[in-house]
């Protein structure tokens, strides 16, 4: 927990020779390092190169950082690499403006808001789970991350501007490559280029940056122009009032659209990839969600029988502790605080990783093996809150967190009353690769199986 002592501690950290080598080792296996040193040092470790850096793993530690203490941290420096990219949106504002989108864009996530856009998952989901008869039909294996990307960018999309975007998907899914590889090669980097220099890799992502934003500029220009009455995300944003009557400028609402639309759709998608691997290789829990869905006879869940699907929300939740879509969040120190009894310096950079504390024996009992179980009130008694954060914690938890359960639950209960997944190759194949988020590499190849009579 954090303390008050008056003489902290200076934190422990790796010899000279990890720095020497930290670099390569770090990039070729980050999410095994950072869960080895905090066995080896404990739950805080510090680092020193150019910059100090401190990771935390304590689940205490962690709320005092992202609740308790949370205005000491600011966003850290991945999230200015990502407003390169994502701009001024919620993901990447702080302070004041942050508490002013916030506030704006709250009403937009409520519960009943939420429910509204039941039948719109359920269309894109049947569209999708339409085409993937015929792959089943054929029996051949096939990626189902580039499908569920399409599946959850389109129900994303369409629930920002009501109309379709298939025509611009290409565009949008470039910037959202262009920008990941971007971002990625920039956090790895001691030296950064400035974004303005013209070297390839900069013009390459201002040339897709240019593109996605006049997609979501010409969205925003014929809603100002032809208002037609829908309730769409975009909409609400649009009719928001901060506490000055002042609504967002066009600039505001480009950077949370490209927000929604980057973070929004890209977690849910590994969400349900993820689980979809989980399964694909526990057939018994397939058929335990199986019975829990039985009573939807091949129909779609409503909102109101979500809350049914307890088992199914538990294999979620064990699926997100594994792999975890979000695997890193950093913050700034602002001004001196006391971790653990050690000195957290101002200015330092401060890491948690969710992949780490979510695999920590301390917290989780086999941490290696799928237990939705776990998740039970009766086995969850007694945990840490810290010990569990796939959507953040604190005042800055996912504005969408609800959304994306409603999306992988509605996607899932249906995908589950049609097929069953059987993985086209061994699990220890697939790798979790942490880029932006937690993708898995080379993909999750699956074969799909009809279930008879469905």
């Amino acid at each position: 927990m954090a303390s008050t002592q008056t003489h902290p501690r200076i934190a422990p950290r790796p010899g000279l020779g990890f720095l020497l080598t930290a670099g390569r080792e770090l990039r070729r296996d980050p999410l095994g390092n950072f869960l080895r040193l905090s066995y080896k040092f404990g739950d805080v470790v510090r680092y020193r190169g150019l910059w100090t850096t401190f990771q935390i793993t304590h689940p205490e530690h962690i709320i005092h950082v992202l609740h308790t203490n949370a205005a000491n941290y600011r966003k850290g420096r991945d999230y200015r690499i990502l407003r390169l990219s994502l701009g001024e949106g919620l993901l990447t504002s702080e302070g004041a403006l942050w508490q002013r989108q916030r506030k704006m864009t709250q009403p937009a996530f409520h519960s009943r808001q939420v429910g509204l856009f039941v039948r719109l998952m359920e269309k894109h989901a049947s569209a999708l789970l339409q085409e993937w008869e015929s792959r089943a039909a054929k029996g051949e294996p096939f990626d189902v991350v580039p499908d569920l990307t399409r599946l959850t960018l389109n129900i994303t999309s369409h629930a920002l501007f009501t109309a379709s975007l298939e025509s611009d998907l290409d565009t949008i899914q470039d910037a959202l490559v262009v920008g990941r590889d971007f971002s990625v090669n920039r956090a790895w980097s001691v030296l950064r280029i400035p974004p303005w220099l013209p070297i390839a890799s900069n013009r390459r992502h201002a040339s897709s940056l240019a593109g996605f934003h006049g997609v979501i500029d010409r969205m925003i220009a014929q809603r100002r122009e032809s208002p037609d009455g829908v309730q769409d995300l975009l909409a609400m944003f649009m009719d928001a009032r901060d506490d000055k009557g002042e609504p967002m400028s066009d600039r505001q609402l480009r950077d949370e659209v490209a927000t929604l639309l980057t973070a929004g759709h890209e977690t849910t998608t590994l969400a349900l990839a993820w689980t979809i691997f989980l399964l694909s290789t526990r057939p018994e829990i397939v058929e335990r969600i199986a019975d829990e869905i039985r009573f939807l006879q091949g129909r779609a869940p409503e909102y109101e029988e979500l809350s049914r699907l307890q088992y199914t929300r538990m294999v979620v939740e064990e699926s997100m502790r594994i792999y975890p879509p979000v695997w890193v969040l950093s913050r700034n120190v602002v001004a001196d605080d006391v971790i653990g009894g050690y000195k957290i310096s101002a200015g330092a950079e401060l890491l948690i990783f969710p992949y780490v504390t979510h695999r920590h024996p301390r917290w989780w009992e086999h941490p290696e093996k799928f237990r939705p179980e776990r998740f039970l009130p009766e086995n969850s008694m007694g945990r840490p809150r810290g010990a569990y954060l796939p959507f953040g914690a604190g005042p800055r938890t996912c504005i969408g967190l609800n959304f994306a359960m409603t999306e992988i639950l509605v996607v899932l209960a249906m995908f589950l009353q049609r097929f069953r997944p059987e993985l086209a190759v061994e699990p220890s194949r697939i790798k979790p690769e942490p880029s932006v988020t937690l993708r898995p590499n080379p993909g999750v190849p699956v074969r799909l199986r009809r279930i008879s009579g469905s």
